[in-house]
Formats: structure tokens, C-alpha cells, sequence
């Protein structure tokens, strides 16, 4: 495998471990998964990656979305790092455009990361998953860490608060089901935090990706007062 990479005019230089990615052991990290189907069908996710050890991760996949249906159909993933607000917020409410995409190895992965990793499923467990938001059965999946590629820029740093509130909104969105009606007041709370947080230090995409979380709301007649 060679040392340098070239993904779509980007740079990447090879790592040795997670650590070069700034990821360490029992951190979770939010991410975009990049999977594939035995079809060749693309799919990004944003999911929470736990670092187990400097070559591991584990990660929680609830049943029945297209992320869990491709790991478990394969076993194969690229997990990027990113900071870009749209692509977290596109590929968590809808599906991630083509443009977004680039390639290694025949796999897809997000073309502009900061860093990525190709990992293969080495163990799964089938969890129930009891929380506030979700009773239903998932699998957590240990995954063992195959090519380590970071921008030769060396551009990975930690997000800031608007990037957070982007995230914590979109984790909201997903919660806000009419199953959870009598949480809904608690959520609205939150949300209205976040916004305040986003308008008064996010910048134009993290005001942008906010702004898209609060109208797909409404076309669902959640309003934010």
C-alpha cells in the first residue's frame, strides 16, 4: 500500500493508528460512516464511533437502516472525520448527494475528510437498547482498523460548540417521534439552546444546517416557539 493518497486533488498521507487521528481509547467520536451494498449502492451515516484501542472501534447500529442493513450484509466501512455541518446534517436527513462522495479502493468515503479509516466487522452482538428514546434491538459491532489515511495538512481539531449544537439537534430530530409525545416539551427545550448557541457563534453552514433541522420540523407540524 502506498504511503501518499490522492483523493479528488486532496492529499492524504498513511498512519499508523487511531491516535494519529486524534482518536483515543474509550472516547466516542461523531463521524460519517460510508457504506456500500453487495449492489454497489452508496450510503452515509453519521454515527457515534467508540475508540477501543489504538486499531479497534465499536459501534451501536439500531436495526432496519441502511448502514446497519450494509455492515451486516459485508462488513465493510470507512469511518471519515469531518467538520462540515451539510454532510452530517444532508446524510441524517435524507440521502447523501454523489458530489459528496470519493472513492478508496472501490469503496465509498467522504472526499473532502479530514482523515479516514477502512475497518472490517470482527464481532457482533445483538443488544437491546434501553434508553429514554429507543427500546428497540440493535448490534454492537467491533470492528478491527485496516488503512489509516490523514490529510497531509494536518487539519483535525475539535469541533466547536455550533458544530456540537448541529450534531445534538440532529440527534433531537431523530428522537421526535409521536411516539415520544410526552417528551416533546423537554426536547423543545433543548432545541432552543441549541439554536441560541448556533445563531450566536455558528457560522454560515452551521447556521444553514440548523435552519434545515427547524424546517423539516415544521413540515411535520413541530413548531419551535
Amino acid at each position: 500500500m502506498n504511503q501518499e493518497l490522492i483523493i479528488n486533488n486532496k492529499h492524504y498521507k498513511k498512519a499508523e493508528n487511531l491516535e494519529s487521528l486524534n482518536m483515543f481509547k474509550g472516547q466516542l467520536y461523531e463521524t460519517i460512516v460510508t457504506t456500500q451494498s453487495n449492489d454497489q449502492v452508496k450510503n452515509a451515516a453519521p454515527i457515534g464511533v467508540i475508540c477501543k484501542d489504538s486499531n479497534h472501534v465499536v459501534i451501536h447500529l439500531d436495526n432496519c437502516v441502511h448502514t446497519h442493513l450494509n455492515i451486516m450484509e459485508n462488513g465493510e466501512l470507512i469511518v471519515n472525520i469531518t467538520k462540515h455541518p451539510l454532510i452530517f446534517t444532508y446524510s441524517t436527513l435524507g440521502e447523501l448527494e454523489e458530489e459528496y462522495f470519493g472513492e478508496f479502493n472501490e469503496f465509498p468515503m467522504i472526499k473532502d475528510s479530514l482523515g479516514f479509516f477502512k475497518a472490517h466487522v470482527v464481532k457482533t452482538i445483538e443488544k437491546k437498547r434501553e434508553n429514554d428514546y429507543n427500546n428497540g434491538i440493535g448490534n454492537v459491532v467491533t470492528c478491527e482498523v485496516e488503512d489509516i489515511y490523514i490529510s497531509d495538512n494536518n487539519e483535525i481539531v475539535p469541533l466547536n460548540r455550533a458544530m456540537n449544537a448541529v450534531i445534538e439537534s440532529l440527534v433531537y430530530y431523530c428522537r421526535f417521534d409521536h411516539k415520544y409525545k410526552d417528551k416533546q416539551d423537554i426536547i423543545w427545550t433543548h432545541m432552543k439552546e441549541l439554536n441560541r448557541v448556533c445563531q450566536k457563534v455558528g457560522n454560515e453552514k452551521e447556521k444553514k444546517s440548523m435552519k434545515l433541522i427547524i424546517d423539516k420540523l415544521k413540515e411535520n407540524h413541530i413548531y419551535l416557539e
